[in-house]
């Protein structure tokens, strides 16, 4: 067609056997702009191979007439694809059907032209039966290289195939291009545009959903960090409590023993030490049930996503989380993804996420283990000061209530410094249950709500589709 109109051939312009065209490219042929795209490759699991569905589906469907051009067997694996394309709005006579490489189909023209055109009449009833065309789609039948004349040769003239001409087919279809009617590209302008729109939608709900997917599992992930520190932080209470009702009865059962003349610090610091020493191991195995549960929770593939969420905030990135599309199409889709972070990053304070929970200030000082001597050792020998040094007085304060009111005062000044040396271990294992649901408390919130937003966000897409509803195309200067 190009060298028929005069048109030099452009560099990217090849013909193979191969698919080896991947961008879309547009050239003037006889007053019409032509856009060449690439094909339609169905099922391709190979990013490159998907890009070039997608882009050919954008690119057809912004122009005023669709050619879809076939091998004479037509087509298999793209017929959904295809189908789906021919239902976009497309006024009567704008879509066009080429079957192409005419001279392959096993008739010969030059020595049975009746039966090369019974086959190509042929071939044309079951394109129509195939995807239910009226007589308005225009169908054209044709070999546009004639038992491969040219082959990938490009510096030719139009005599190349003069003797072909009676019956490639190729007349007619530059005629049809040449009839278009100047008056019915207004309307055929508007259909573009409302297919353009509707691709939008289109594209637009499917990142949504897919954002959705996502999002609501990192949600889960961030919900179950919630439940899991609400379920530690109860046990921990629990065992607190269970602690300091238990030294409540002790200190003064140790401090009434203590107080007979002879007695020493030996069974004070024994007791003391059982004491931490039998809690310790409830505070260590609720420790150890935290790392445990933690370590198994990152091994879960639900894990990945959210590290990712998370590193990603911290880093500031905006990476793309829309597939590489073409033209203005994805350019809307591309920018959900990063729209969404955006809308994470607000509800957040991203430098207070991932931050972890200071470590124990205190525990570490008091020994490398809980319920050592070295830990009950220093309020044994407090106690035991405080018993020297009212010893003496034990009969006046076996005596008086005044006495008797201080000695309990003694009694819960010694509980108390009981309390103090043991809260610093139940605030270590605080810290940790704190550190460890840290990035998942921090973000539930938000990623609920940004949750209930894509709910609402792909409804309304949904909602729209169905209407059939499109935004007001604007007129570009």
């Amino acid at each position: 067609m190009l060298i028929d109109s005069g048109s030099a051939v452009p560099a990217w312009l090849t013909i193979s056997a191969r698919h080896e065209t991947f961008e879309v490219n547009d050239i003037e042929v006889g007053g019409c702009i032509i856009r060449d795209t690439p094909g339609f490759e169905v099922g391709a699991s190979d990013i490159r191979a998907q890009n070039n569905s997608r882009r050919a589906m954008a690119a057809v469907g912004l122009t005023d007439v669709g050619i879809a051009v076939l091998t004479p067997q037509l087509v298999t694996a793209e017929r959904d694809v295809l189908q789906k394309l021919f239902t976009q709005g497309w006024p009567a006579g704008t879509m066009w059907f080429v079957i192409s490489r005419f001279d392959e189909a096993g008739r010969d023209p030059e020595y049975d032209l009746a039966g090369y055109r019974e086959l190509g009449d042929r071939k044309v009833r079951e394109l129509r039966d195939l995807f239910g065309l009226d007589d308005r789609a225009p169908v054209f039948v044709v070999s546009q290289d004639p038992f491969q004349t040219a082959g990938p040769a490009t510096d030719l003239g139009r005599e190349t195939w003069d003797e072909f001409r009676g019956w490639d087919g190729m007349q007619d279809l530059t005629d049809a291009l040449g009839a278009v009617s100047p008056s019915a590209l207004p309307g055929w302008r508007h259909a573009a545009g409302q297919r353009y729109w509707t691709a939008v939608l289109d594209e637009t709900v499917t990142e949504l959903r897919r954002q959705l997917a996502d999002y609501t599992a990192q949600a889960e992930v961030a919900a179950d960090g919630v439940a899991r520190r609400d379920q530690w932080q109860r046990e921990l209470d629990t065992l607190d409590q269970a602690a300091r009702a238990g030294l409540d009865g002790l200190v003064e059962e140790v401090m009434r023993r203590s107080w007979d003349p002879g007695s020493g610090t030996d069974e004070l610091q024994r007791t003391l030490d059982e004491w931490f020493t039998r809690h310790e191991v409830r505070l260590e195995r609720l420790r150890q049930s935290i790392r445990k549960t933690k370590e198994r929770e990152r091994a879960r593939p639900s894990w990945a996503g959210f590290a990712s969420l998370i590193a990603t905030l911290e880093s500031g990135e905006n990476p793309s989380t829309a597939p590489e599309g073409t033209g203005r199409i994805a350019e809307h889709t591309n920018n959900v993804g990063t729209m969404l972070l955006g809308v994470l990053k607000t509800m957040n304070n991203a430098s207070d996420i991932g931050k972890k929970a200071k470590p124990a200030k205190v525990a570490g000082k008091l020994g490398p283990h809980l319920g050592t001597a070295e830990a009950a050792l220093p309020l044994a020998v407090y106690l035991a000061k405080l018993i020297d040094e009212h010893r003496a007085d034990r009969a006046r304060l076996n005596q008086d209530k005044a006495a008797a009111e201080q000695r309990q005062q003694i009694v819960a000044e010694c509980t108390q410094r009981a309390r103090d040396t043991w809260q610093p271990f139940v605030d270590d294992v605080h810290d940790e249950i704190v550190a460890q649901t840290s990035d998942q408390v921090d973000l539930d919130a938000s990623l609920r709500r940004l949750v209930e937003q894509l709910q609402g966000a792909v409804a309304e897409g949904e909602g729209l589709a169905r209407a059939g509803t499109q935004p007001r195309l604007e007129t570009e200067a």
